[in-house]
């Protein structure tokens, strides 16, 4: 009963969640999406955040000293810097890329999120099927031990084959048990990814289906455009150069235009418009203007240097999933033909087994060759599966 109970619970009805409805519910309950979502929302690139729009102020003022009567002093002023040697264009520039930046992140954050899911999701299905070999062993392993037991029993049959029998069934319930602490934790898992109650429980399909065939250069060419870590790395770089231009601009003057209207005490006297313009450009600073200079050069190499490392890297794992794509493929074609083979080679020796045609670790090597045929024909699927996904991502057609 112990072995069996779960298999019961499974026996009923769930309701069954397929892939695509997962990744539904993430996009709208995931709170890492959510989280990238509103960081994508928010806008930093304007001209005023640029220092490019003129600035309105209203000041006032109220001073009394005796025996002198009090002053009021209100003050509008308008102030626009014109000029800074285009750092404000540098600026508005490093500030647009940000903005594209926190939007392909949030794309980011939604790719990586379906790729766990899909692993998960998968998980489930693939060790399902797992446990279902496993079933079939174990039923085989409970028929040998109940077979040796009645010979026992009539003294036909020695205790020491009754305990190797009752050794073999108690390993393939405890494998069955391992399947299913793994499905468990697999589907709590995908439960946290959706945001729903951890304990939901519920049923997925009965296959891995995948792409039979991904054409290398194709997925290269889209990885190169699309990819979303290398796209942020260039972003990166642009807002490193930007940075640069903003340094260089503190060599240029910077020239000030500002007007405004004052008005003098509560009955408004004295009051008058005033207009002007100011120019500065700094002459000395300590150096700090090329100490400055020379690190936002540095930065930028650094940034350079980055987005090429990114782009090795990106070349390197589209190489090493796709080899693992199209190797794993070719085993699940072979694995096909294995299992067919050894479900026949099983249940044979059962039979000649039972007619004592068999010795007892005949029939135990037969029930591991088709219990690793099963597991080896499942793990390729779903390494191929996982492959497939990689490379959808790096191409960055993983999320339409």
């Amino acid at each position: 009963m112990f072995v069996f109970l779960p298999l019961l619970g499974m026996a009923q009805t769930l309701e069954l969640l397929t892939i695509e409805q997962a990744i539904e519910i993430a996009l709208d309950n995931n709170f890492s999406i959510k989280i990238a979502r509103n960081t994508a929302d928010q806008v930093n690139a304007t001209w005023g955040n640029a220092g490019a729009l003129p600035s309105l102020g209203l000041i006032g003022n109220f001073s009394k000293t005796e025996p002198a009567d009090a002053t009021a002093r209100v003050n509008v002023d308008l102030g626009w810097t014109i000029f800074d040697g285009l750092g404000m264009f540098a600026s508005y520039d490093r500030l647009k890329s940000l903005d594209e930046i926190n939007n392909i992140n949030f794309r980011a954050t939604v790719e990586h999120t379906v790729r766990q899911i899909i692993n998960q999701y998968y998980l489930i299905v693939s060790t399902e099927q797992q446990l279902i070999s496993i079933k079939q062993t174990l039923d085989v392993s409970q028929a040998r031990f109940d077979y040796v037991q009645a010979k026992y029993e009539i003294g036909s049959a020695s205790r020491l084959a009754v305990l190797n029998a009752r050794v073999d069934f108690n390993t393939d319930s405890s494998s069955y048990r391992r399947s299913l602490e793994l499905i468990l934790s697999a589907k709590t898992n995908l439960n946290q990814l959706l945001a729903r109650p951890v304990d939901t429980d519920f049923a997925v399909v009965d296959d891995i289906p995948y792409t039979q065939y991904l054409d290398f250069a194709e997925t290269h060419a889209k990885a190169l455009e699309q990819n979303t870590d290398l796209n942020i790395s260039r972003l990166q770089t642009m807002m490193v150069e930007a940075s640069k231009k903003e340094v260089n601009s503190l060599l240029m003057p910077t020239v000030t235009v500002n007007a405004g209207y004052d008005f003098v005490n509560h009955n408004m006297i004295d009051r008058g418009f005033y207009y002007g313009a100011t120019a500065r450009m700094n002459l000395f600073n300590g150096l700090e203007t090329q100490r400055r200079r020379r690190n936002a050069q540095l930065a930028f190499e650094n940034a350079t240097h980055a987005e090429n490392e990114t782009l090795l890297h990106l070349e390197t794992q589209l190489r090493l999933n796709f080899i693992n794509y199209e190797t794993n493929r070719d085993l699940a074609s072979l694995e096909t033909e294995n299992i067919e083979v050894a479900k026949q080679n099983m249940d044979i020796s059962l039979e000649r087994y039972q007619l004592g045609n068999l010795s007892a670790l005949e029939l135990r090597e037969a029930q591991r060759n088709y219990l690793n045929a099963i597991n080896r024909y499942t793990n390729s699927l779903y390494l191929i599966k996982l492959s497939e996904t990689i490379l959808l991502q790096l191409a960055g057609e993983l999320v339409k």
